[in-house]
């Protein structure tokens, strides 16, 4: 017996792919905030020994390929921006592209 047969709707590939993204985008984001919240409580229920004195903050972890890759892309993407907002454009003007509706043939004749 198949899908359409039971009577549930098939699911379009464009929403199965909406809902995959949004899936592992939940899925990141819980569980970044949960490593977050782990180490809050265990920095709240740390209590310092009589010899350890106040140190500096440990440094933060180095960054992975991916997130290097990030930055670099977005440092990239601003100055792009950048440099295109800084050309001056005259008011009004031109579209640079004019819509022409092209005649269909016909066929036969």
């Amino acid at each position: 017996m198949s899908a359409r047969e039971e009577g549930t709707a098939r699911l379009s590939r464009r929403k199965f792919v909406a809902l995959a993204g949004a899936s592992v985008a939940a899925i990141s984001a819980g569980a970044v905030s949960g490593v977050e919240a782990a180490e809050k409580a265990a920095a709240k229920t740390k209590k310092p020994v009589a010899g350890e004195t106040a140190a500096a903050p440990p440094a933060a972890p180095a960054m992975t390929a991916h997130q290097k890759e990030f930055e670099r892309q977005k440092a990239s993407t601003e100055a792009t921006l950048k440099t295109l907002r800084a050309v001056a454009l005259p008011p009004g003007g031109d579209l640079p592209v004019v819509f022409k509706p092209m005649r269909t043939s016909k066929k036969g004749h």
